[in-house]
């Protein structure tokens, strides 16, 4: 072999791997942006990622496609996710913590199967009653709850999810224990409430809102620590006799770890620039969203925080996390 054959032959095995890799990545980027929400239909996960999503497909230039892979409290959809392409093909929506198996982990093992790529949304919850339950204000609910000790139930869409967390953030607020229905999502759980299987959930404002209008059911506090604008008649907790009391949930999205950064940089910029049009921001209002956005940074300190802080609830056995 000539020494002209010879440079020919080692540039064309030098340039290979990253022919084959810059194929792989635009392969990546025509095919459709894969959404993952890890709970069912009807739900506040599901209702934000679908109003992102239709918005994302003009941000990005690619067609969006949402899929509900629901069960064991995320722990299906996140571990979906994990375990899929990590060329950005597919994002999880979720809650801050993906699911609440995590919670058991070290904090840094998460990071080892999801990559943090975009805070969502944050939004206070409803503290929500069956219209046929006597309790007109929380303080009402806090009495009956007081004279009867686990004889009044509340829902979950299941067992440590962030719904789980604030209502026993709320119980500790109040001195007072009802017993936990895990539910596996949000819209089971809202029909059990409706029919009188239980009494009290904690829920966003998605959920809520649209039985709240048919007077379907009651809602007695938010969890903001100011009352919300479109419910000015509506107290908050803090208001109702538990100063200092803010819960909200917060919404974040993730890829599989080991995705390039600069396709996560992609994606961040995407969701940013979805999170600003006027179209998402009115439809996130109107389902009790406030948009936040940021950097992955920003979503993995939020993540590694809750982690810790939920720990807390876990070793004082009020909240079990299933390995």
């Amino acid at each position: 072999m000539d020494r002209r054959t010879l440079i020919k032959t080692m540039a064309a095995l030098a340039f290979a791997p990253l022919g084959a890799t810059a194929a792989r990545s635009a392969a990546a980027r025509e095919a459709p942006l894969r959404v993952i929400v890890p709970f069912p239909p009807g739900g506040g996960t599901d209702v934000l990622g679908r109003v992102i999503a239709a918005s994302l497909e003009g941000a990005l230039e690619r067609s969006v496609i949402v899929e509900n892979k629901p069960g064991a409290s995320g722990m299906l959809g996140a571990d979906y996710t994990a375990n899929g392409a990590n060329d950005g093909s597919m994002l999880l929506f979720a809650g801050l913590v993906p699911s609440v198996r995590y919670y058991a982990r070290p904090p840094e093992e998460v990071l080892k199967q999801l990559a943090p790529v975009c805070p969502i949304a944050r939004s206070p919850y409803m503290v929500a009653v069956n219209s046929d339950l006597p309790a007109k204000t929380l303080g009402e609910l806090v009495a009956q709850a007081k004279r009867e000790p686990k004889g009044l139930t509340f829902g979950t869409p299941g067992n440590a999810t962030p719904q789980h967390l604030a209502t026993e953030l709320l119980q500790a607020a109040c001195g007072i224990e009802m017993l936990h229905v895990p539910y596996r999502g949000t819209g089971p759980m809202m029909t059990d409430l409706l029919g009188g299987q239980i009494q009290v959930v904690v829920a966003t404002v998605a959920a809520v809102e649209p039985y709240l209008k048919s007077g379907r059911l009651r809602v007695l506090a938010v969890t903001s620590p100011q009352r919300l604008p479109k419910y000015p008649d509506i107290p908050s907790v803090a208001e109702s006799g538990f100063p200092g009391f803010s819960a909200q949930i917060q919404f974040g999205t993730y890829c599989a770890a080991g995705t390039p950064e600069a396709t996560v940089a992609a994606l961040n910029q995407g969701i940013n620039r979805a999170l600003k049009t006027e179209a998402v921001h009115a439809k996130l209002a109107e389902q009790g969203f406030e948009p936040t956005g940021g950097t992955p940074a920003q979503l993995q300190q939020a993540l590694l925080a809750e982690i810790r802080d939920v720990a807390a609830l876990v070793q004082a056995g009020k909240v079990r996390v299933d390995l």
